[in-house]
């Protein structure tokens, strides 16, 4: 039988003698995979640039807004979404808000955007490598500076 002829409906999964139908075992892959806080922190990342990537495009094209005014506002009015699925869904920190933890929120994306801004001016301006690298290199630094801060100190569990 071939994928167009149902094939995929057939499938189960054997865990000792007792077959497991494939959409179970999906639900149980996926919620294996997001038990990772890495993968969590991924996915709220990418939905994170997704709504900024959004909100800067439409404010640029809906209101009279210049490209910087627009992508600054975007940044920060995802800044408090970021921090809650962060603190919520990624980190499980789940006691009452801080100040403190606001503020170092606020630091980790000050350091991001500091470190962003100088890697891709050295690696563009002062190495001569294209834009596109700058970018990727700023953008993979950002994630692993931001995982790292925020587990180690932004959303410490203390015991």
């Amino acid at each position: 039988m071939g994928f167009g002829q149902g094939a995929v409906e057939g499938l189960v999964l054997k865990t000792g003698e007792t077959p497991v139908p494939f959409n179970v075992a999906w639900v149980a892959v996926a919620r294996s995979a997001l038990a990772s806080p890495i993968l969590r922190f991924l996915i709220v990342g990418g939905g994170n640039t997704l709504l900024y990537a959004v909100l800067s495009l439409l404010f640029m094209w809906l209101l009279p807004f210049s490209k910087q005014v627009s992508s600054t506002l975007a940044y920060l009015l995802g800044i408090p979404v970021a921090f809650i699925a962060y603190k919520t869904f990624v980190f499980r920190a789940g006691s009452a808000t801080s100040h403190r933890e606001i503020l170092r929120f606020l630091v980790t994306h000050s350091v991001n955007l500091v470190v962003s801004y100088v890697m891709v001016a050295v690696l563009c301006s002062g190495l001569g490598l294209p834009r596109e690298v700058g970018v990727l290199a700023s953008c993979a630094a950002f994630a692993i500076i931001g995982y790292i801060l925020m587990k180690l100190w932004v959303f410490k569990r203390v015991s």
